[in-house]
């Protein structure tokens, strides 16, 4: 049997050490790759569960619709909406396309799972947030703000009607008034607060929309408004 020698060991012994480095390995620590929600720093889900079915760039908003395969959907999947940007025609036009192609993601029990709509808005007429919680209740849907989303104005109002809502992580939401400044309501005027007087009526019902509208009134004058979450 042909011996090897010690400088042979030696060479063979620096080749396999060398092929452990340079081969590809991977870590079971390190983080699987996610999908962010449009207004989010990190919050997201991970993209081999995730499946994007739209997006719409516009000028001064972003969308996306995708389905996630998630435990709680004995059948189907669960539909996220994402809307970053400025609560404008343009926008709710979009978010509407979106939710026409809802899928249906059902429980265990048979229940149909309320799809999800990620909110980031800090621009637009609170008049418009009355038509974005128009959307949202049409189609059932729970307003969510999460980790570095903030829904204020319109999508406060929007957000404060939804059958469903939560603020997760540090999400913010606020709602305030700037009639003084034509982009908002004006307090001092009940003709100009009756729209959203009526929509939360007919939101929340009588008891809670009067009790919205009575704290809305509250921060009206306020700078800061009300810092709901």
């Amino acid at each position: 049997m042909k011996r090897i020698s010690p400088l042979g060991s030696l060479l063979l012994l620096l080749g396999l050490v060398a092929c452990a480095v340079n081969s590809p390995m991977s870590s079971p620590l390190a983080p699987s790759p996610h999908q962010v929600v449009l207004g989010s720093n990190t919050f997201g889900f991970p993209q081999s569960q995730i499946t994007v079915l739209g997006s719409t760039q516009g000028q001064t908003f972003e969308s996306r619709h995708s389905t996630l395969r998630h435990a709680s959907c004995a059948k189907g999947s669960m539909d996220i909406v994402e809307l970053s940007g400025t609560i404008d025609p343009a926008s709710l036009q979009s978010l509407q396309a979106h939710m026409h192609n809802l899928t249906q993601c059902i429980n265990h029990q048979g229940q149909r799972v309320p799809p999800q709509v990620y909110l980031n808005s800090n621009g637009g007429k609170p008049l418009l947030g009355i038509e974005l919680g128009q959307i949202l209740a049409r189609y059932g849907a729970e307003a969510v703000v999460t980790e570095g989303q903030i829904c204020s104005g319109a999508c406060a109002v929007g957000f404060l009607t939804a059958r469903q809502h939560s603020v997760k992580s540090n999400g913010r939401v606020v709602l305030y008034f700037n009639g003084t400044k034509n982009n908002g309501f004006d307090c001092a005027r009940s003709n100009d607060m009756m729209p959203l007087q009526n929509h939360f009526l007919a939101s929340a019902g009588r008891y809670g929309g009067t009790a919205l509208y009575n704290q809305a009134l509250t921060y009206c004058n306020s700078d800061r408004g009300w810092e709901i979450s």
